[in-house]
């Protein structure tokens, strides 16, 4: 075990803001990321770590290198964007393998945040390899392609498992090169993305944004449509509605800057608190 010191980090906004589906909380956190079992803790500035990955490998997960003042001096454009800095202080984006987070937001579409964490976890259980008791790796490309489909659908993953199955068949046949976007500027990464089969911007979006380092990323889905639109629909008239999104996403990278993905993630915590305070209203 070992601690990093750290400044503008909370772990706990971090890993339930919805960017990850693959840790859970007790007294610490644990999760599974590049085929280990991590538990983490946070004790005021110090982030404490019992796993087999090394402090280099935690400290570029967490974007612990991020420099979060000049981010925050960046996307604090009004009173609102400075109250959910200074409420969420900390949350920071997290750098994800990309192949665990495209089929994780493949299987995020039409679906609730319990579904997609149920999904992924029956998916690492049936074809991963267990790391310890309960934990399991993320299975690779190689592995769910030769999967047959009904296998895949017992993780209820309904129309989402053909998609699965393609993407993999295709990595693994060498007919996509998803690593290699990370190498291509943000507009033709998405180019990319979006011709598999079940990915539209919205998860394009995220994949660019969570795993590949695209900061000008700006995913739009219900929740940041409804919260963009009510604190800035203004700036962008009547689109139609098959443009809102679209609209959406490009006022917030001229608005918010070259950060606007960091934006992103704290408006979608906003809004998710938000939901969760509607419904427990609503079940008085």
């Amino acid at each position: 075990m070992y601690s990093i010191h750290t400044d503008d980090f909370n772990l706990g906004y971090t890993l339930s803001c919805g960017q990850v589906f693959r840790w859970e909380k007790n007294d610490w956190w644990t999760g599974v990321v590049n085929g280990a079992v991590i538990r983490a803790k946070q004790e005021d500035t110090e982030l404490l770590i019992d796993s087999s990955i090394d402090r280099e490998f935690i400290w570029k997960y967490f974007r612990l290198d991020d420099d979060m003042e000049m981010i925050y001096s960046d996307i604090n454009k009004d009173s609102l964007m400075d109250s959910l800095i200074r409420k969420y202080r900390g949350l920071r984006l997290i750098r994800q393998d990309p192949w665990e987070c495209l089929v994780s937001f493949i299987c995020s579409s039409n679906n609730t945040i319990r579904n997609i964490t149920y999904s992924i976890k029956c998916i690492c259980e049936r074809f991963g390899r267990e790391i310890e008791k309960g934990y399991y790796s993320f299975p690779a490309p190689e592995v769910l392609a030769d999967i047959h489909l009904g296998d895949l659908r017992s993780c209820k993953l309904g129309f989402r498992a053909p998609r699965i199955l393609n993407i993999a068949s295709m990595i693994a046949n060498s007919e996509f090169d998803l690593y290699g976007i990370k190498y291509l500027p943000y507009r033709e990464g998405r180019n990319e993305l979006v011709k598999i089969a079940g990915v539209g911007n919205k998860i394009a979006d995220c994949v660019l944004l969570f795993a590949f380092e695209k900061l000008e990323s700006f995913p739009v889905d219900t929740h940041i449509e409804q919260i963009m639109d009510r604190f800035y629909g203004d700036n962008w008239g009547s689109a139609k509605k098959s443009k809102k999104r679209y609209e959406t996403a490009e006022f917030a990278r001229r608005y918010f800057g070259r950060y606007c993905g960091y934006a992103q993630e704290y408006l979608y915590i906003e809004a998710l608190g938000l939901k969760l305070k509607y419904i427990q209203m609503n079940q008085l």
